[in-house]
């Protein structure tokens, strides 16, 4: 029994030794001449960044966006300059499937139209090259929005008009495309892909005699059909030991901070609103730029609530039954995810809180600012219903405004465009707002909700000195409605303040101001990105909105000397303590706090989301995304390696046959000797 034993694994061993003989030599034979080893996947990939797909959104009724195929999807390279390039691929192409390489002047609907329905191309690059001004004059001239027409369209209170609001809306982000976008920025990646481009795939004749560039692109998205469906999936993994998530609701925080602090048994119409959304969007992952879209703004509101708390301090504040109150709006480009979320906890009575209940009787005045352009004009919108308080605010920032230069007019269309203000006319169409745009028909803005939203699309010295004097005459105006008398002092916006807020919500949120609230923390110097992402994930740009809102008129609190005692510190209804590190390092009392911004639809009980009535909007969850280009072989070697690969598999199969068949016996006779000599 030993000797058959020892035999079996003598057998195995020079099975094992065979194989593995063969493989080296294979090794050898096809290793690299370097001395430096170099793996078979890094000689046979380059990997390109891919950060910035396109990726699913869905919403109750459907999907929008991209995705890939599980294991990505590969495509012969073939990069399209003009209409010519375009047609040459969709009448002539032979080494399909192909990934097109877009340029922005061939972006368009028209052409990603053609290319779905072609069923040829497998994924598409887009690729800014911002050095080309050529490209980017004529972009500047035309314009391009991946938006509707008339965005939030389902959402409105009134319908679109025949003018649309969107003028350069192409849809594209409302497009459920069957293969994957990518966008390329960088220069280096750009030069590589049309540099193997022009080397291995032209002349475009007889590609599939030689080996062609080509490229994987892989964005496999998990969530599919509509947001019920990928919902009720993933609540049903919940059930699991490693549950699985297939897409989440879109959402963050609002912001709010009022003059003085809110209180229970608030005077009804005692309340102005100033209000700005906290968001944009666009069609690839972390590039919502949303200069025009929403930083303006955001920054003529930040300005406002600044001076007016400059203009009266908090112990006056309490001679007044009124109280003013500034309010950033999160998701707004998804249905008014955030302004829904609010009207909806006030009829619930739980905004801010179930104790204070403050509710829309309370508000005497509504002011919205939207898209707030750098040229001197300013546009009215409001319902066909005008308060009281509404028309002798309008007349009060007129006379301020005409003063300093400006253009004001009330717009020429009935309808409302689109903004916050339609979540409180939903259920209330005598509510007392009005919307301050710098359009009057038609977006000025030609990049609305696109990735080129960005400081190119501002005139910047311009915009500090308009946003500052729009801000003093809201201010003034604000102050009236406080008071009920004019305000006599001195006091304006600044415009190098202006300019201050400017550099933090359009260039770098790595910024001056910022960074007196945060330092020593280090923030990352990169572009504000207007996204708002799923409802776990808090942006950064929000918590720092609400650090800047407690850094108006707060009081500090000189018993608390460090952020711990700072946090447990009770205080009043109305009051939130808050830790500002930075040139304050002190603890403060605030009014500022944040509520939650996901839609009503993922909180009440079996919500049927085919109604427009809130927003629906989920994000796929996805594993990872890239980009590898390589040579892909011609159909001629590639037919060779493959008949190579079956002989080196049978001759391989019957070299071990043989020597499994006779090992037996050396080995025996080997076993035998060596029993006998023993």
């Amino acid at each position: 029994m030993f000797i058959f034993l020892h035999t079996y694994l003598k057998i195995r061993t020079a099975k094992m030794f065979i194989i593995r003989f063969i493989l080296f030599i294979s090794l050898y034979i096809i290793r690299p001449g370097s001395s430096d080893f170099v793996s078979v996947q890094d000689q046979m990939y380059a990997n390109i960044r891919a950060d910035n797909p396109c990726f699913l959104r869905l919403n109750g009724t459907n999907q929008f966006g991209c995705t890939s195929s599980r294991f990505g999807n590969v495509g012969t390279l073939h990069l399209v300059l003009n209409s010519t390039d375009l047609n040459w691929l969709l009448n002539e192409g032979k080494a399909d499937p192909y990934t097109v390489a877009l340029t922005p002047t061939m972006f368009n609907k028209k052409v990603l139209g053609s290319i779905e329905s072609s069923k040829v191309v497998n994924g598409v690059l887009l690729l800014i090259n911002m050095t080309n001004h050529e490209v980017m004059n004529d972009l500047q001239t035309n314009g391009f929005s991946p938006e509707d027409t008339c965005p939030n369209r389902y959402s409105d209170t009134s319908s679109c008009p025949n003018v649309p609001w969107n003028p350069n809306g192409t849809n594209i982000l409302l497009e459920n495309w069957s293969f994957p976008i990518f966008i390329i920025s960088d220069q280096n990646a750009i030069k590589e892909i049309t540099d193997c481009f022009y080397k291995y795939n032209l002349p475009l004749n007889n590609q599939n005699d030689r080996s062609l560039c080509a490229l994987e692109l892989k964005s496999h998205m998990y969530a599919a059909v509509d947001s019920k469906t990928c919902m009720r999936r993933t609540q049903m993994t919940y059930q699991n030991i490693r549950p699985i998530k297939f897409c989440d609701p879109l959402g963050d925080k609002n912001i709010y901070w009022s003059l003085k602090e809110l209180k229970p048994k608030i005077s009804n119409k005692s309340v102005a609103i100033v209000a700005a959304r906290l968001d944009a969007t666009s069609m690839f992952q972390d590039l919502s730029p949303g200069v025009l879209s929403a930083a303006t703004s955001i920054v003529t509101l930040m300005a406002t609530a600044n001076l007016v708390s400059e203009m009266i301090n908090y112990n006056d504040t309490r001679n007044y039954t009124n109280n003013i109150m500034f309010i950033l709006f999160n998701g707004e480009a998804y249905d008014y995810i955030g302004s829904s979320r609010i009207v909806y906890d006030m009829l619930q009575g739980d905004f801010p809180n179930n104790i204070i209940k403050f509710n829309k009787d309370h508000v005497g005045l509504y002011v919205e600012l939207s898209q707030i352009h750098y040229e001197k004009e300013v546009i009215f919108h409001n319902p066909t219903y005008a308060s009281g308080n509404i028309i002798s605010f309008m007349d009060e920032f007129k006379a301020r405004l005409i003063e300093d230069g400006f253009k004001m007019n009330s717009s020429n269309v009935k309808s409302i465009p689109p903004a916050s203000i339609h979540s409180f006319l939903k259920h209330d169409p005598h509510f007392p707002g009005v919307v301050l745009t710098g359009f009057n028909e038609q977006f000025k803005n030609k990049f609305y909700h696109s990735i080129l939203d960005n400081i190119d699309n501002i005139q910047y010295s311009k915009m500090s000195q308009t946003i500052a004097n729009i801000s003093t005459s809201l201010s003034y105006s604000l102050y009236t409605f406080l008071t009920n008398s004019s305000y006599n002092g001195l006091k304006q916006a600044n415009a190098t303040y202006v300019t201050k807020l400017l550099d933090c919500y359009v260039k770098s949120i790595n910024c001056e101001l910022f960074q007196s609230l945060t330092s020593p923390l280090q923030l990352p110097d990169s572009r504000p990105n207007y996204y708002i992402s799923i409802d776990s994930i808090t942006n950064p740009l929000t918590s720092l909105s609400r650090l800047l809102f407690a850094s108006f008129g707060s009081q500090k609190i000189n018993s608390i000397l460090n952020e711990e005692d700072c946090i447990n510190y009770q205080t009043q209804q109305g009051f939130i303590p808050i830790w500002l590190r930075g040139k304050y390092n002190a603890c403060y009392l605030t009014t500022s706090n944040f509520t939650d911004a996901v839609s009503p639809a993922f909180v009440i009980p079996d919500y049927d989301f085919s109604t427009p009535e809130y927003s629906t909007w989920t994000e796929s969850v996805w594993h990872e995304t890239q980009i590898r280009m390589f040579l892909r072989q011609s159909h001629r070697l590639q037919i060779i390696i493959f008949i190579f690969g079956i002989l080196i598999f049978l001759i391989s199969f019957i070299v071990i046959h043989k020597v499994y068949a006779q090992a037996g016996i050396y080995l025996v006779n080997q076993e035998a000797n060596s029993v006998t000599s023993c």
